[in-house]
Parts: C-alpha cells; sequence; structure tokens
C-alpha cells in the first residue's frame, strides 16, 4: 500500500526544477499513504513519484518507481495483488525470472508479458501506472470495484494524476476552480460518484477502468476491463458450500503479508464469517482484533464483538472514544480530507484505525462488500413495501397524512421516527420506482437542493430532477428487474463512491492498508450469477452467512438486527459539534460562499439543534464541504 503521483510535461515549457519541486510538493502530501520509503524518477517530460508502506518483500528491492530490466518501463503502483503468487508461478513456466518475492515486480511483468490483457488475470486492490518508454504511453488502472482510488488532470500542456486529490492539486497549473455541477450531485450522493470531482478537467478513474495516454499524440482513451453481470440461475444445495470455498480462499490470499495482520471486529455477519473461516477453517492462530465504541448502546456493538471473541478464542481489544477527544479527533479526520466526503462511517474508521496504528499494525482485514454481494442493507428488505404503496392511491395518501403529524425524530441509531421520514423521501419526485432508494440515502432532495443554492452567483440555472439523477439513471438502463436494479446501485454506486473511498481514506491516514476478502472478482461473480430474488427471505437477507455462523455456535450474532458502523454524529452535532458547525453561519463563511443560501441552512440547523428534525445528513454535507473548499482555497 502506498501513494503515487506523477506527471507529463507536454510542450517541456516548464524548467526542470520548477518541476521537480512541483512533484515533490505533489509526493510529499502523500507522506501518511508511505512513511517507509519514498522514490522519484524523471526522463525528460515524464516525473514520478511514490511513498512505500511496505507490507510484502519489506527490502529495498522494492522500492519504487519500479524499473524493468531493460529500462524501457516504469511502474508506480499503490496496493496488492492477491494472486501475485499463482501470476509468478505461470510467469517462471514462461522462463521469466524475478529479482524480489513482492507483486510489483510481478505486476510490471505481467505487463511485459501480457500487456493490457494483463488487468483480465490480476486480482487485487490496486491503482497504477505503468510509463511504456517504447510505446510512447502512460498505462494507467484502477481495481475491479475502486478500492484504490487514481485522480487525474489533462488540460492543455499537462497530463498528471496522483493517489490523492490534495496531493494533484500541489501542481501549479492545475487550477482549483470548482466544477459546480459536480457539487451539487455531491449534495444529493454525498460524495463525487463516478468520475466526477469537484474540480474543473480533474477526473477519477472509475472502478474496472484503465487509461492509455499516449503522450506523442496527446490523447487519452479510457476502456472496461471488467463489469457486474447478472445471471438468473437458481441456488444449488451446493451453493454455500462452493461460496465457502472461493471466501476461504479469498481469506487466505488477504492474509499473505510479512508484517502482522489484524480484523476489524464488528460482531456483525461480515466480519464474524472472516473471523470464523480465518479461526476455525485456516487455522490462524496469531490473528488481533479491534472493536470500536462510542458509549451510546443504540450504537455499539461490544456485546456481540465479546461473544464471537469468546467463541473463536479471539485477542480481542476494544477502544471507546472518550467525550474529551470526539471533537478533536473529528475535525482532524475532516481536516485530512483530499476531498469532500459527508459519510460519517469515515469518522467511525478514522477513530479505530488511529487505535490500531498506535499498536503497530500496518495490515487490517475488514468486512466490506459483504452487504453490496448479499443484499445486507434495509432497502432490500423495504423496497417491496415501497412498491406496493406506490401503486395504491389509498395507502400512499394514508402515509401522506401520516408524515404531516409533527412529531419529534429519534436521534438513535435509526430511530423509528427518523426511518419514517425517509422512507417518505422515496415518493418525492417523478419517476419513484426507480430513484426511491437514491432518495433514501440522500442528504438534499433535488428540491432541497434549489432552496440551498443561490443559483445566480453560479450563472447557471436551477437544476431539476433529470440532472442529479443522470448518472444514476445511466446506471440502471441496462437493468429492468427491480432488484437488479437494486443491487447494482449499491455494487456499483454505494461501494465504490462510499465505502470504498471512506475505508481507503480513513485508514491510510494513519498508514494501514485496509483489506476486504469479500471484494473478490471470483466471488462476485459466482454469487451474482444466481437469482438475486432468491438470496434474500422475505425477512432476513445474507441466509448463507447465516446459516454459517449458526453452524458454528453463535446464533444470537445470526439472529442481531444489522447496524452499520458508524458514529452517532446526529447527537455529537449538537453536543461536542456544535458550536464548530455554528461557525457555518459566520459572516467569514457567509461571504466566501455567497452561492449558500444561509438562511435556509439557518433553519435546518435550528430544527435540529431543538431536535425537532434529524437533520444530520444535511448539515454534514455542506460542513465537509465548505471546509474542504476554505482549507483549500477552491474558487467557483
Amino acid at each position: 500500500m502506498c501513494g503515487i503521483c506523477g506527471f507529463y510535461d507536454i510542450n517541456g515549457k516548464s524548467d526542470l526544477n520548477s518541476n521537480i519541486n512541483s512533484l515533490r510538493l505533489m509526493n510529499n502530501k502523500l507522506s501518511h499513504r508511505g512513511p517507509d520509503a519514498e522514490g522519484y524518477y524523471h526522463k525528460e517530460n515524464i516525473f514520478l513519484g511514490h511513498k512505500r508502506l511496505s507490507i510484502i518483500d519489506l527490502d529495498k528491492r522494492s522500492n519504487q518507481p519500479f524499473l524493468s530490466s531493460d529500462k524501457k518501463k516504469i511502474l508506480v503502483f499503490n496496493g496488492e495483488i492477491y494472486n501475485f503468487l499463482e501470476i509468478k508461478k505461470e510467469l517462471n513456466k514462461k522462463d521469466v525470472n524475478f529479482e524480489t518475492t513482492g507483486d510489483t515486480e510481478v505486476l510490471i511483468k505481467s505487463y511485459e508479458q501480457w500487456g493490457f490483457e494483463m488487468l483480465k488475470k490480476i486480482d487485487g486492490m490496486f491503482s497504477f501506472a505503468i510509463i511504456d518508454l517504447e510505446k510512447k504511453i502512460f498505462f494507467c488502472g484502477r481495481d475491479h470495484f475502486g478500492q484504490k482510488p487514481f485522480f487525474y488532470y489533462l488540460k492543455d500542456d499537462l497530463f498528471a494524476f496522483s493517489s490523492e486529490l490534495t496531493s494533484l492539486i500541489q501542481h501549479p497549473k492545475i487550477s482549483r476552480k470548482a466544477n459546480v455541477n459536480n457539487i451539487l450531485n455531491y449534495f444529493h450522493y454525498d460524495s463525487f460518484v463516478g468520475d466526477q470531482t469537484p474540480l474543473n478537467f480533474v477526473y477519477k478513474l472509475e472502478p474496472s477502468e484503465y487509461l492509455i495516454f499516449n503522450y506523442d499524440k496527446n490523447s487519452l482513451i479510457k476502456k472496461k476491463y471488467w463489469e457486474i453481470k447478472y445471471g438468473n440461475e437458481k441456488i444449488k444445495e451446493d451453493f454455500s458450500e462452493n461460496f465457502f470455498e472461493i471466501f476461504s480462499n479469498s481469506i487466505k490470499k488477504h492474509l499473505i503479508s510479512d508484517v502482522p495482520v489484524a480484523l476489524y471486529l464488528s460482531g456483525g455477519l461480515d466480519s464474524t464469517s472472516i473471523a470464523t473461516v480465518a479461526k476455525r477453517q485456516l487455522q490462524v492462530s496469531n490473528l488481533k482484533a479491534f472493536n470500536l465504541k462510542f458509549g451510546n448502546k443504540s450504537f455499539d456493538e461490544d456485546h456481540y464483538t465479546n461473544l464471537v471473541a469468546k467463541e473463536l478464542n479471539l485477542d480481542l481489544e476494544t477502544f471507546q472514544i472518550s467525550e474529551d477527544n470526539i471533537k478533536t479527533s473529528s475535525f482532524n479526520l475532516i481536516e485530512s480530507l483530499d476531498e469532500p466526503l459527508s459519510d460519517p462511517g469515515y469518522l467511525a474508521i478514522g477513530m479505530i484505525s488511529k487505535f490500531v496504528k498506535g499498536s503497530n499494525y500496518k495490515v487490517v482485514i475488514s468486512g466490506d462488500g459483504g452487504d453490496e454481494l448479499f443484499g445486507g442493507y434495509e432497502p432490500f428488505l423495504k423496497y417491496k413495501y415501497f412498491k406496493i404503496i406506490n401503486n395504491s392511491r389509498f395507502f400512499l395518501n394514508f402515509f401522506k397524512f401520516i408524515e404531516k403529524i409533527n412529531f419529534n425524530e429519534s436521534f438513535d441509531y435509526m430511530g423509528l421516527s427518523y426511518k419514517f421520514r425517509v422512507f417518505m423521501r422515496g415518493f418525492k419526485g417523478p419517476n419513484a420506482n426507480d430513484l426511491y432508494n437514491a432518495r433514501w440515502l440522500s442528504s438534499y432532495l433535488n428540491s432541497e437542493i434549489r432552496q440551498l443554492i443561490n443559483y445566480p452567483v453560479l450563472g447557471i440555472s436551477q437544476i431539476d430532477e433529470s440532472d442529479t439523477s443522470q448518472y444514476l439513471t445511466e446506471l440502471l438502463n441496462n437493468y429492468k428487474n427491480d432488484i437488479e436494479k437494486l443491487f447494482i446501485q449499491y455494487q456499483r454506486n454505494y461501494l465504490p463512491n462510499l465505502i470504498c473511498s471512506h475505508t481507503d481514506k480513513a485508514n491510510m491516514r494513519f498508514s494501514i492498508e485496509a483489506r476486504s476478502p469479500f471484494l473478490n472478482k471470483e466471488l462476485f461473480n459466482y454469487v451474482n450469477s444466481f437469482n438475486r430474488s432468491e438470496l434474500l427471505s422475505k425477512l432476513k437477507s445474507k441466509k448463507p452467512l447465516r446459516d454459517f455462523i449458526i453452524k458454528n455456535n453463535m446464533p444470537s450474532i445470526a439472529k442481531a438486527k444489522k447496524k452499520g458502523f458508524t458514529v452517532p454524529i446526529a447527537l455529537w452535532i449538537n453536543q461536542y459539534l456544535k458550536d464548530e458547525i455554528k461557525t457555518l453561519l459566520s459572516n467569514e463563511f457567509k461571504k466566501l460562499y455567497k452561492f449558500i443560501n444561509f438562511d435556509y441552512f439557518e433553519n435546518i440547523l435550528n430544527d435540529h439543534f431543538t431536535f425537532k428534525k434529524n437533520n444530520y445528513k444535511k448539515i454534514w454535507s455542506l460542513y465537509v464541504l465548505l471546509k474542504w473548499m476554505k482549507k483549500n482555497e477552491i474558487l467557483y
């Protein structure tokens, strides 16, 4: 796990010292991603930087930028290739020799052997850039699920890339002008989705995507090398057996490391399944587990983690964030964001990763991907009820009548009154049968964005529903089945744009590599080949995992209600974070960001501060964005 950056000075107009200084500025912003070593490369107009976090083959021979034997290919690489040992054996049979024991050399020699087709062979989490001096190209790729980030810029006389946006914009030629349309989408999706970023002319490689920048012709093309596809096979008796064979193999590969490996244990189905396979099938004896609690019963899961630890004989350490540290830890994490991301799960992971870092671990195993693979989120159970209500005038009018009743909303974890209001958001706007889930997840509906934004200040017209829904509509275009549409939203939107993003950003903030065994292409190909509806029981999702946990003598874990790993941000906003949040209403912010209707936002705050409405998503979304814009001097 590392940080990568680089650029190509297309016209070669900048002097060498300026380019080297720009590269160092970019690379230094990635120090937290790779504190163990740094490296640089430049040849003519090519400039590359690398920060290394040493996990496999700790020797300096695997430092980067890594050059091929003939010095004609140069690699900077962030991540892990989990099947590198199998690929290495295959290359050995072709008389390819190796000088290192890590995956970096395997990656560059895979390119030498198979070219772009190497992406169809490798399995891992990665982003990389290979510069081929003979073909005069940058070949850059991102992993199947979007676990590792890749930002890039192309305009006029510069092509540049980096693992982080705040690293990229250290290059003086990159404008810090906001892309206002993307920011409007951020208010709806809580992140910058797809290839979008907050800035003009800056993009992201999407999951399963690669680009080729030909610096001789000054041209760039992008292509997909893998797609999520759904089949309609019926679930067979050997489904679980086959699943756990693939899953166990994935966990085994994820545990390969030359440094100790820990586990994030929440007490939920995903992390418990990983722990059970590791301890009872793979016989891992030295797996340390960590858990975080907040002192709030509706959020804490330490009761379940203690049960799992006792049953599996796990060495478990539980950390509780103290009240004195909540404010400092929260704001430090927000300050370190390289792009706005308003998911409070980022805070939770950041807080536990800081603790794990203090325990001298570099690698942790995470349960990311289990919910997306098996439909573990609540919408997979309630979407049918939504459809019934939406297609019945009587039921719809009845629920709208209930909605008009003024009652204070719960600030506990997914309290009933709060869940009811979120549920009703699905009916607000056209095309509800497709967009209901996006509205459930959103911070601001389109009608609310129109009230939040002073459009004349931005010089653009008001958005309508099609503006913010375009990204999602394009995702759903090729799917007619309701359940497939729901799965694709979580597997291709929610997973990369929020889950993978917050896991990478929070862990790398403290130089920790987080690995997710569920995020395995073979596993997704297998499970997705079956009828999606059959994977969901009437009242419970993730049946194969529940059955597995019950067989391993933990029925209470299997029967427990799902809890997402997040912080009690709604309560914190009214307590420890209140004074800081109120700074958004200061004259300083009002003068800097006139495109925001602060009178409207003040009403949102007042309803939250008086416990009338749980508006944490709206508040946190704007706070994260404006703090990021101010720190990075973003113009609009």
